[in-house]
């Protein structure tokens, strides 16, 4: 009969491969995501055995990541109608009802009806989804007794489907399990084999302004997603940093777009009056469509914000004049103070700096999780902005 490999949470199985005939789900988690988890078979036998286990809300940013945000499965879906036999029927269903469908089902409703022996294409989603009470919502859209609609929806991209179902909150506590010792066993693949993780081409490479930047970002990453960190490549931080300074961030995007970087990149501008000019400027740039770039975000509590200046000490916005990304870290109950520096004519406004930067950062680094008492709500913003440009970037 051979050893079978499945995805799933809880008794739902999402996909199922034998012997060397199976897909590759392992940047969906971390080699220390490997544990006991349950192994259901024929009869009502559950067994714990070594396997991959992941949370589904610990799941959905990789997911993002991936190419699977909310926003990307219409496109998917597209797809897979495409690529489907136009011999076979197909389902009058649309995207929109499929995701009204999935993303309320509650997965710990769900019982699998395990049988022994092989299944006949379509006959497994006949059987145990069409018929469970959980699906009946789908199967009020279709011809629940059509192989061929059962084959559709066999041949469905698991992904779409675990991505939707984590639209349910009542499932976020879930596990992701990949089952894969009996494979193992079997002799068909090995420990090491079964690993992969991320390609590089699953993964960002973070281009700043200048070092202290990077730094800052990566060990951000480190404390506030440290799940994530895998999927992100920084330029080396070391002395000879390469890119310090907006103009040779510019003079470096217009390299990359000369000699058409394969690699997904995020290029990041300070919010400062040069660093706007810098990203206005690359933005008329003819860029690849591996390469995105962002401007630090601007934040609420930069509106009104102490400056001292020729005119002496006012509350401004520095947002777009003066926003570097130490105006992201702690300051520790002292009063941040941004001082105007030079005058640009050509975007008709003060460039300004934040004064005492070195001890905010030197602070920074002290610090060594999030658990401290270190205000990390601004970084939080940072963070969450950058991941949302590189989830937009893998937008097919």
């Amino acid at each position: 009969m051979g050893s079978y490999i499945t995805l799933g949470v809880g008794e739902l199985e999402l996909d199922w491969g034998k012997n060397f005939g199976f897909r590759d789900y392992s940047k969906l988690f971390l080699p220390s995501d490997k544990k006991l988890i349950n192994y259901y078979y024929a009869d009502d036998f559950q067994d714990l055995r070594p396997g991959y286990s992941r949370p589904l809300n610990k799941v959905r940013k990789r997911l993002d990541l991936l190419g699977y945000s909310l926003f990307d499965l219409k496109e998917h879906f597209d797809n897979h109608n495409e690529v489907y036999p136009d011999y076979l029927d197909h389902p009058e269903i649309d995207f929109d009802t499929i995701k009204s469908i999935f993303s309320k089902i509650n997965i710990s409703d769900y019982r699998n009806k395990k049988e022994d022996g092989d299944y006949d294409l379509g006959e497994y989603v006949m059987e145990n989804i069409f018929q469970n009470e959980v699906f009946k919502e789908l199967a009020k859209q279709i011809d629940i007794k059509n192989k061929d609609i059962g084959s559709y929806f066999e041949n469905f991209d698991p992904l779409i489907t675990l991505r939707l179902l984590i639209e349910n909150p009542n499932n976020s506590d879930i596990n992701l399990e990949w089952r894969t010792q009996d494979v193992i066993d079997g002799g068909w693949t090995s420990d090491e084999e079964i690993y992969v993780g991320l390609e590089a081409t699953d993964k960002f490479l973070i281009v700043t302004e200048g070092s202290s930047d990077t730094y800052i970002i990566r060990k951000s990453l480190e404390m506030l997603h440290p799940d994530l960190l895998d999927f992100f490549d920084f330029v080396d931080m070391e002395e000879n940093y390469p890119f310090t300074g907006t103009g040779n961030l510019y003079r470096f995007c217009q390299g990359l777009s000369s000699i058409k970087l394969q690699n997904k990149t995020l290029v990041i501008f300070d919010n400062d009056t040069e660093g706007v000019d810098k990203f206005n400027k690359t933005s008329n740039l003819d860029l690849p469509k591996s390469m995105k770039i962002m401007k630090l975000p601007e934040l609420k509590e930069f509106e009104s914000f102490l400056t001292v200046g020729p005119s002496g000490n006012s509350h401004e916005n520095i947002n777009g004049k003066a926003v570097a990304i130490e105006c992201f870290l702690d300051f520790a109950g002292e009063d941040p103070k941004v001082r105007w520096t030079n005058y640009a004519k050509e975007m008709n406004s003060y460039q300004g700096s934040l004064e005492r930067k070195e001890i905010f950062i030197k602070n920074f680094k002290k610090i060594k999780n999030e658990k401290e008492s270190y205000d990390f709500t601004r970084l939080k913003a940072l963070i969450d902005e950058i991941i949302k440009n590189c989830t937009q970037q893998t937008a097919k």
